[in-house]
């Protein structure tokens, strides 16, 4: 069972990408900073600056298989939702895109046809049942941009976000019929962490799960924030596992 750090009891309203005007910081005064990636986000009828973080990622790794099966954890407003469904490829590839969030969250016109489901619920909720109906053959791909409000306490900041990565690896590694996780094999996970105490230590933990575990900060974030995404590639079957063990 991943994880080394200390868990802190879970949190609520967590946040999600998305909250506030997008891509923008308001000033003391009231102004709005619009930055470069706003900008493009919009240009191209993204619903928020946070595509381009998980298309820099798709770039460098090739996490999201054409006609695969997604699961977005953390999916307001719906940009990754946006990614994923282009990434998938055409509607003959086949492949789905199933979101979920705490808030309600509207499937975005652009980019996203019928192959992306959206269900509004509590990640850290979710039951047998649910997988059952859902992801009955297990996801390709996990993506968890989940992310609780900030408070400025660095280390509390931190450990919150490890506990929804967690959350995240549990989905994977674990939830769905059979208790392996709804994970294939051959799969990524992708999570959003924010740097600080245990975070070295998660992604140690994930090492032997994976054929690769790997960090990457896309240029997209903000210069001013701890977070980075933690990428474990290609996992290792259970049953290869169990024997290794």
């Amino acid at each position: 069972h991943l994880c080394a750090y200390t868990r802190m009891p879970p949190a609520h309203g967590t946040g999600n990408r998305g909250a506030g005007r997008m891509g923008s910081r308001v000033t003391r005064t009231g102004r709005v900073l619009e930055d470069v990636f706003f900008k493009k986000a919009k240009a191209a009828g993204y619903v928020a600056r946070s595509a381009y973080k998980l298309l820099e990622i798709q770039e460098k790794h090739r996490i999201i298989p054409r006609g695969g099966q997604v699961l977005d954890l953390g999916c307001h407003p719906g940009a990754w939702l946006q990614v994923a469904c282009q990434a998938i490829g055409p509607r003959s590839a086949g492949g789905a895109v199933l979101g979920i969030d705490l808030q309600e969250t509207s499937k975005p016109g652009k980019w996203c046809d019928d192959r992306v489901v959206v269900v509004q619920g509590d990640a850290r909720e979710l039951t047998l049942d649910f997988w059952q109906e859902y992801a009955p053959t297990g996801m390709d791909v996990v993506l968890s941009d989940m992310c609780h409000f900030t408070h400025g306490n660095k280390m509390m900041d931190s450990y919150k976000s490890l506990e929804l990565a967690q959350t995240a690896v549990d989905i994977a590694m674990s939830a769905g019929p059979g208790s392996n996780g709804i994970l294939r094999p051959g799969g990524s996970l992708i999570m959003k962490l924010l740097q600080g105490p245990g975070t070295m230590e998660f992604a140690a933990d994930m090492r032997p799960y994976f054929k690769k575990v790997a960090w990457q900060r896309p240029k997209a974030t903000r210069s001013e924030s701890k977070e980075v995404y933690l990428i474990g590639l290609k996992r290792h079957s259970p049953s290869d596992l169990s024997a290794s063990a």
